[in-house]
């Protein structure tokens, strides 16, 4: 009996079981009838369109040994190829992090000799500024700041015909005393060939920067280039850049050639606008104005720029202090590197020295003997008079202590070296007065034949052995030493805000107030009443109306050199005062020869 009612049992429970579990997805699944909370509930569709992918997706097939072996294979292989990488990587000296941002401040270094402060942007890889420590703005209130806001930035390097996308920039590196930063890039070509760059920036002495620029090749090809461009900076014209008073600019861009000889583009130039080419090689080139220059020296294998250099300008405004606007050009200029080719897992390093500072001629030759050619003090050979007395001020600078007593010296020498000719210009003059007599009688004799006048004049200054040109020589001699001492008082930095007795600058004049809004120049008016005095004393063979017209001359002189530089009217003034000696002497030596004649 239980044997039978178990076995009923069973039946029924079986087949219920069995219709709960067929039935069960239909019932309660999600095509089905839904009783559950919307809250709890999936979108009915969405479910549906899964349920059918899964339930008509073919199964998963397994992969074959071989093909699993042969993945394996590859990615060991890559590993390994990675490793291999990684290892050369490591003998070029690459850091290894890859999770710096490009986001850096300027990095600024600055010189032990407290000469100059230089800023350097990580992201651009250029100087951002120098600011010379020694040097002042025109007003004394601010240092002169070289390479600011320059476009393209000093020492960046560019390749105008593939332009370089910025990848990453790493992390910089200075030194424990803050003398040198390096700086890695990495860089990709317009074909996507990656790249690395790593700048150097060591600070030297003197203005001058060891520089050093690799560019890393971590492919298994070749990395090629047809050029790169070394940038050298950029200067603005002397009254935008420290507000000095530019009588004769010389904003320009200076190249030594190979061969021999510099190439000089002013700023003013046509070819300079359009971003004139010089292909020649060159050793060095420079950018400067009247006071301040930017040299790049390529040294070491790469001693020149083998595919010439770029002059660009462009052109930059500024409002004065009444608002009113005005343009000015900013001239900058770039060393070219061509044809390079470096090797795969390679690199290739170009060295450098770069001087930034003063236009100071004892400094750019120590940096390079020909970069004293970039002076531009005068033309032609004015030019090598005035470096002459350059060098004589500075040397005598070194014996007195200053710059002032210096002209004063030099003055002297000056004056002594063309002693013996201006001696002998008085003789001669003297000599001319004494004629006067006998030249007016022939005046009156001929003064109808004009020819026979002239020739009858000139056989009695060969009977006195008189020169009638003779007081004009030392004039002459003396003019190319005036005007080279100008030009050199005039653009000399050494010279530039120095001080002597009450001279403020000694390339400025020396007010000392203003009448009526005229400026009071104590040693141009000194200069003028000399002139007077020594007009005075001077033995004239001329007649009256030319002696008024003579004495004109001091007005004159006056006029033309009221505003010049006050090292230049200490010059005239102190050579007038040694004339005067000097004539003073002649006079107390002709009375003596008359006496003994007598």
């Amino acid at each position: 009996m239980f044997k039978k009612k178990f076995d009923a049992s069973t039946v029924i429970i079986v087949t219920i079981c069995a219709v709960l579990l067929i039935s069960w997805n239909y019932i309660f699944g999600p095509s089905g009838l839904n009783w559950m909370p919307t809250s709890e509930s999936k979108n009915t569709s969405e479910v549906q369109k899964t349920t059918e992918k899964e339930k008509n997706a073919e199964p998963a097939k397994e992969k074959p040994v071989e093909q699993i072996t042969k993945n394996t294979t590859e990615k060991l292989a890559a590993k390994e190829k990675e490793n291999v990488n990684v290892k050369k990587n490591s003998l070029l000296k690459l850091p290894e992090e890859k999770d710096i941002t490009t986001k850096f401040s300027d990095i600024e270094l600055n010189s032990q000799e407290s000469l100059y402060t230089f800023k350097i942007n990580p992201v651009k890889g250029e100087i951002s500024s120098v600011t010379l420590k020694k040097y002042k703005n025109s007003d004394k209130t601010a240092d002169v700041v070289l390479n600011n806001e320059i476009i393209p930035g000093a020492l960046s390097i560019s390749d105008r015909t593939n332009k370089w996308k910025l990848i990453n920039v790493y992390k910089p590196v200075v030194n424990k005393e803050k003398q040198s930063v390096t700086l890695k890039r990495e860089f990709s070509k317009a074909d996507g060939t990656e790249f690395f760059v790593i700048q150097k920036w060591s600070l030297n002495k003197s203005y001058v920067i060891n520089y050093s620029v690799s560019v890393i090749n971590p492919n298994s090809n070749n990395l090629k280039f047809k050029e790169i461009d070394f940038w050298a900076g950029g200067i603005r014209p002397i009254q935008y850049l420290s507000g000095d008073y530019a009588r004769s600019e010389s904003h320009r861009i200076d190249a030594l050639l190979a061969k021999g000889g510099i190439d000089s583009v002013k700023s003013s130039d046509k070819e300079l606008k359009n971003d004139m080419i010089q292909y020649d090689p060159i050793k060095w080139l420079s950018v400067s104005d009247k006071y301040f220059a930017c040299i790049l020296k390529p040294t070491g294998k790469n001693a020149t720029f083998n595919s010439g250099n770029i002059n660009h300008s462009y052109t930059e405004n500024v409002k004065d202090k009444d608002g009113k606007e005005t343009d000015y050009t900013i001239i900058s200029a770039a060393g070219r590197m061509g044809n390079i080719n470096i090797e795969a897992n390679n690199k290739h390093t170009w060295d450098f020295e770069y001087y930034v500072g003063p236009k100071n001629v004892t400094l750019l030759k120590a940096f390079a003997p020909e970069a004293t050619g970039i002076m531009h003090l005068a033309f032609s050979f004015l030019d090598t008079i005035s470096l002459w007395l350059l060098y004589a001020l500075i040397f005598l600078k070194g014996i007195v202590g200053s710059y002032g007593w210096a002209i004063i010296l030099l003055t002297v020498i000056v004056k002594l070296i063309f002693w013996p000719i201006t001696h002998k210009s008085n003789v001669s003059m003297r000599r001319m007065q004494k004629l006067q007599p006998l030249i007016k009688e022939l005046r009156e004799q001929y003064k109808d034949d004009k020819q026979k006048l002239n020739a009858k004049t000139m056989e009695l200054y060969r009977k006195e052995k008189v020169n009638p040109l003779g007081g004009c020589l030392p004039i002459l001699v003396q003019i190319p030493v005036f005007f080279a001492l100008y030009w050199t008082l005039d653009g000399a930095i050494e010279l530039r805000q120095v001080s002597f007795l009450w001279i403020n600058n000694l390339t400025l004049p020396d007010t000392i107030g203003h009448i009526m809004g005229v400026p009071i120049n104590p040693l141009a008016i000194a200069m003028a009443l000399t002139m007077v005095l020594q007009q005075k004393l001077t033995p004239t063979a001329t007649d009256p109306a030319q002696a008024k017209m003579m004495m004109l001359m001091p007005v004159v002189m006056l006029f033309f050199l009221y505003n010049m530089p006050s090292g230049l009217t200490l010059y005239w003034t102190v050579s007038q005062l040694i004339s005067i000696v000097q004539l003073l002497f002649n006079r107390y030596s002709g009375k003596k020869e008359n006496l003994k004649t007598a």
